[in-house]
């Protein structure tokens, strides 16, 4: 018989969540796949999966997480992630608090709202400096995580302050100069805190031209990138002073292919994957080509992408559920 200060196994944290959501009026889904949930739609299920439509209801789940002693983690749209095949322990989030609010030149967003859609409701609004958000496919928390970027913008240039809630601290806010962002990098991905919401100050501009500006961005990221094809995304952050795609490409290996994944024949920094396929395919693809362009080249790429879940014990890449925020 377990003795009383032995720690409780996953299934009895797992009961008691199940215990406190109920007490909180949080409905809990058991056994949900989670590669339809994301871009590349590979890998296995959460253990337990909440949704949240409001910021006070993704707190509620990640203390209610908390108080139980289960792993917990947000999702967002689901881009720039490999979930594992034997899926993901514990509390997966999905985030659906979406609001955006627009007062003058600051822009108030919610973790869960669509990059996409706030572009276009900037541009609507006349707000110049967030054009280059159009060709990110994920939500402005994961972006905010990642420090997300295309066609010379970054998050870091925008962002005013960011509603953070943490494990230990619970709900407070950081200014800009807090994050430690850097290239694809910020504090949220080794804090264990999760990005709640935004407040960004963008320019007064015209529509026009801010529109036409979105077009470009729009056109540019249809011809460079397999949209069409089931994708995470860049696979590697570029190397300083190259770019991941020309190092991958000079190596020969577009096309290269294991199983169900590939590299992309249009893009070389992009791992695309059939219907049905397995997310060990894309991180045998992706191991391969590391270690050949360190071969070739003598440069260690670096992965852009996060691998999530039960990938097993000592796996280097692996990210923990508590680093899922906002993708």
């Amino acid at each position: 018989m377990s003795s009383w200060t032995e720690p409780l196994r996953l299934a009895d944290r797992l009961s008691v969540l199940d215990q406190l959501a109920r007490e909180h009026g949080i409905n809990l889904e058991p056994d949900v796949p989670l590669g339809p949930l994301t871009t590349l739609r590979v890998g296995g299920r959460a253990d337990r999966m909440a949704s949240a439509r409001t910021v006070d209801e993704l707190v509620a789940a990640l203390e209610t997480a908390r108080a139980a002693g289960v792993p917990a983690g947000v999702l967002g749209k689901g881009s720039d992630i490999v979930v594992a095949d034997a899926g993901v322990r514990g509390l997966v989030i999905r985030n659906r608090a979406d609001g955006i609010e627009i007062d003058g030149r600051l822009v108030r967003v919610a973790s869960g709202a669509a990059m996409a859609t706030l572009v276009r409701r900037c541009t609507a609004a006349g707000l110049a400096g967030i054009e280059f958000g159009i060709s990110i496919p994920g939500s402005m928390g994961g972006a905010v995580w990642a420090n997300a970027g295309a066609h010379g913008g970054e998050m870091k240039d925008v962002l005013d302050s960011i509603d953070v809630w943490g494990p230990a601290a619970g709900a407070s806010t950081l200014p800009n100069a807090a994050c430690a962002f850097g290239y694809r990098d910020s504090r949220f991905k080794t804090s264990g805190e999760i990005v709640l919401g935004t407040v960004i100050e963008l320019a007064a501009g015209d529509e026009g031209e801010i529109a036409a500006r979105v077009a470009a961005n729009q056109a540019q990221r249809k011809a460079t990138q397999p949209l069409a094809d089931q994708n995470a995304g860049s696979v590697f952050r570029n190397p300083p002073g190259d770019h991941a795609g020309r190092l991958i490409d000079a190596t020969g290996l577009k096309g290269f292919r294991i199983g169900s994944a590939q590299v992309s024949t249009l893009h070389a920094n992009f791992i695309v994957v059939e219907r049905g396929g397995s997310a060990a395919d894309v991180r045998a693809v992706g191991d391969h080509v590391r270690a050949a362009v360190a071969d070739e080249h003598g440069v260690e790429l670096q992965y852009e992408i996060e691998f999530v879940g039960d990938w097993g014990p000592g796996e280097r890449w692996a990210t923990p559920t508590s680093r899922l925020a906002g993708a």
